[in-house]
């Protein structure tokens, strides 16, 4: 284990050694059309661009090597590079022909929306600087163009985004460090207030599993206090590579801490069972690999220069990681339900321990509906807004949402006298009930044990 977190921790080093916009270094590339820049300019930002060691492996293809900006109105590329233009002449016999030859671009850029500019091709070097004027504010892109189909290209690539102010953010990312810092207050308070219930509350039973969340909830307000101190840094133009070490490291245990609670929890663990089945372990053996190579995903994507092959793959393997996760958490609730229905024909003893486990079913639906509001609504949140919301506003969202969820599972959960949720066996016999998964037709029966341990009844 400990070999595996040192290894982490240097990856995560390497990845943040950058600065607040990493240079793109491309290398005999052979990519037409890549997205290098989007940034939320207001009026009176600067975009510099500063290309250096610029090579091209054939000079006398026909054709022209280019950098087209956008000056904001709706997106033409995503960020790897996939056209998006539904007004493209896609049926054209040619297809050779470069894109910014279009009568689209062509219009945006003879109405002062685009910039089309040239690079030489003997040059080595080329920079260039754009003010934002008064009716140019909004979605900023900048993609690099290659229209030399046969040659393949070579360069570094430094791009300097400032919005008025000194302020290094882009518009929809400007109150994140606010946001993160009141997500960071909250998760302090609740960490204070579950740590005087484990505490000074002494006619409760407290678990383990009412530790680990504590733990959960100090690492949360950790790691969003480094988020915020992160994106501080960053609109300063400070170079942020400590902050980022804390912040990926925190955010890694987080992420773990919290999948492993909701799949301890959706399985029953501690609160209803003192143990945990085969299956329970088989899928913790998933999940948490699943966590940390989604945290590994997530810190290459952030930190990776945009337009670079590995932020493209990173990104887009990402959202496939995190929704495997999703759906094993999701399998095992259904699992459980299933072998709830399964033993409804139990005896006394056993229909008050299934009556514990159907005291989880509005559990299950608040985790749906955190899946669906984290998921999918965000997204298309991000996906819809103004420029100037497009990112704060949905990880808003995405924060409220978190939030309300962990209060909603510290409530049901908490240590209170007489909480059906966490109420445990008056009497010895019951204290030792047992989950055993019986072999016939895959339903889980449930076996009072007494401490003989006495063999189940026949079948």
């Amino acid at each position: 284990m400990k070999p595996f977190l040192l290894l982490l921790l240097v990856l995560l080093c390497c990845i943040t050694a950058n600065a607040v916009v990493p240079e793109l270094i491309v290398t005999e590339d052979d990519r037409k059309a890549v997205q290098v820049a989007s940034f939320g300019f207001l009026t009176g930002g600067q975009l510099s661009l500063n290309l250096q060691d610029f090579e091209l492996s054939d000079p006398d293809d026909p054709g022209m090597v280019a950098f087209y900006i956008r000056k904001a109105r709706r997106i033409l590329f995503d960020e790897d590079g996939n056209e998006d233009d539904p007004d493209e002449e896609r049926s054209s016999p040619d297809r050779t022909a470069c894109f910014l030859e279009s009568s689209y671009v062509k219009d945006e850029v003879d109405d002062g929306t685009s910039v089309i500019e040239e690079i030489p091709i003997q040059s080595t070097a080329w920079q260039r600087s754009y003010q934002v004027g008064l009716n140019e504010e909004g979605l900023w892109q900048v993609l690099f163009v290659n229209c030399k189909y046969h040659s393949t290209v070579s360069f570094r690539l430094s791009i300097d985004q400032v919005n008025p102010g000194n302020n290094h953010l882009s518009a929809g990312d400007t109150p994140l460090p606010s946001v993160y810092g009141m997500s960071s207050a909250a998760y302090l308070v609740v960490a204070l207030y579950w740590l005087s219930l484990l505490v000074f509350r002494k006619d409760t039973r407290v678990f383990r599993a009412h530790w680990l969340m504590l733990i959960l909830v100090i690492c949360m307000h950790i790691d969003k206090a480094l988020h915020s101190a992160k994106f501080y840094y960053k609109k300063s133009g400070v170079l942020t590579e400590g902050w980022q070490i804390g912040f990926y490291l925190f955010a890694c245990v987080k992420g773990i801490l919290s999948i492993l609670i909701i799949v301890l929890l959706a399985s029953g663990w501690m609160f209803i069972k003192p143990f945990l089945s085969t299956k329970d372990k088989r899928v913790i053996s998933v999940v948490v690999p699943l966590q940390v190579l989604a945290n590994i995903a997530s810190a290459i994507g952030s930190e990776a220069a945009v337009g670079s092959v590995d932020r493209s793959f990173w990104n887009m393997l990402l959202p496939i990681i995190d929704l495997a996760g999703c759906c094993i958490v999701l399998w095992t609730i259904l699992q459980t339900r299933k072998h709830l229905g399964a033993g409804s024909s139990a005896d006394g003893k056993e229909a008050d321990l299934l009556n514990k486990y159907k005291l989880w079913s509005s559990f299950y639906i608040v985790t749906l509906v955190y899946v669906y509001v984290t998921r999918i609504i965000v997204q298309l949140l991000q996906a819809s807004l103004p420029f100037r919301y497009v990112t704060w506003l949905g990880e808003a969202v995405n924060e409220s949402a978190t939030f309300l969820f962990y209060i909603y599972i510290g409530y049901k959960f908490r240590p209170y006298p007489n909480n059906p949720y966490v109420s445990v066996p008056a009497d010895e016999e019951e204290e030792d009930l047992e989950l055993r998964v019986g072999t016939d037709e895959g339903a889980m029966r449930l076996y009072p044990v007494s401490r003989a341990r006495p063999s189940p009844p026949d079948k």
